[in-house]
């Protein structure tokens, strides 16, 4: 057998972990399983500036208006 380096016990330990935590979280039927789901949210999650799925009109609110959306919904032209 050969040796493992301590830096890839490590990680194996650490893959090991994540597969643990994230069938955890899938359960969702106990306070762990609730914890685990926050842990692999948090963990998972990305920040903004890194997100290219995030959309800038829906950030700033840059909708339709109440009369515009109903001109729309009825087809009117708002020209």
């Amino acid at each position: 057998m050969s040796k493992l380096s301590r830096a890839e016990r490590k990680r194996e330990r650490a893959a090991k972990l994540l597969i643990w935590l994230a069938d955890r979280a899938s359960r969702n039927r106990s306070l762990l399983d609730r914890l685990c789901r926050f842990i692999v949210d948090r963990v998972s999650r990305r920040a903004p500036h890194e997100d290219f799925m995030r959309d800038q009109i829906v950030d700033g609110n840059e909708g339709f208006d109440p009369d515009e959306l109903d001109r729309y919904q009825r087809g009117e032209s708002g020209h």
